[in-house]
């Protein structure tokens, strides 16, 4: 399929969509059974290659995952969201009980166990990470989630939402777009939450509103540390549903992408 804003962005690298879905093509790569990972290095792999990736509950291996793409809360109990509250803020230093979060390291690989000792430090103290983990949006619905170019989608289907990646001039003309049918100046928003959360559940909550505006990630360099290998770092992602890609690309056709400034910042051939 073919879209305007995708002819004149020009980009480096064109938009990649997001499809929940019960099944999964058969030529997406997928996590071995049993396994998971960084979701975000798939999605990077997607970006980047092109390939068709996709993930599933059997994947999931930490509880920003599963609420990411919409598998619940991620959470079987109590202790095992306050044990990622304490990871996402400092770490031991966070902890209600040092010695027993310690003990729960000793088992995880040594890169892997010093990574949590620390913490990820995206949230100041442990109060403020739980706070946000228990107001983030939760769907639960579909077993796998597919990415897949946008130009590999076929008549007919229907993605959940898309993904751009970015560098600073063409996000400057997206957000440009975004806001040029907008009277309100507060249109993009940057979730304090993983980029695997940011790009699914964030998105997804952005959906269900009547005026929806995207999602600019990712804020975590965790998720960096997994796309690094595929994405220049100086790159953003721009997430937003369906409907409003479809909105933007209608009017991309009569837009700044038609005027001598996009022609002097723009991507040329």
């Amino acid at each position: 399929m073919q879209f305007n804003i995708v002819k004149e962005l020009n980009a480096k690298f064109n938009p990649i969509v997001l499809i929940k879905s019960d099944e999964i093509p058969e030529d997406a790569k997928i996590p071995k059974p049993g396994r998971g990972g960084c979701v975000m290095a798939f999605v990077a792999q997607t970006i980047a290659k092109r390939k068709t990736t996709a993930f599933g509950r059997e994947n999931i291996t930490c509880g920003g995952v599963a609420t990411g793409l919409g598998w619940g809360n991620g959470f079987q109990t109590e202790e095992d969201m306050e044990f990622q509250a304490t990871f996402l803020s400092l770490g031991q230093d966070s902890a209600k009980n040092r010695q027993e979060y310690l003990r729960k390291l000793e088992s995880r690989p040594k890169n892997v166990a010093e990574m949590f000792k620390h913490g990820e430090r995206i949230y100041c103290d442990f109060d403020t990470a739980i706070a946000h983990i228990k107001k983030r949006p939760i769907y639960d619905d579909k077993h796998y989630v597919i990415f897949k170019a946008i130009e590999n989608l076929e008549d007919g289907e229907i993605p959940d939402s898309v993904v751009f990646t970015l560098n600073p001039m063409e996000l400057s003309a997206v957000l440009q777009l975004n806001g040029s049918f907008r009277s309100d100046s507060a249109y993009v928003i940057t979730p304090q939450a993983s980029a695997c959360q940011a790009i699914g559940s964030f998105t997804f909550e952005q959906n269900d509103k009547d005026d929806p505006v995207p999602v600019l990630s990712p804020l975590d360099f965790a998720a960096r540390a997994h796309m690094k290998h595929f994405i220049p770092n100086d790159y953003m992602c721009l997430s937003m549903p369906w409907k409003l890609f479809l909105k933007l690309d209608e009017l991309s056709k009569n837009s700044v992408f038609q005027t001598h400034f996009w022609d002097d910042f723009g991507n040329k051939d």
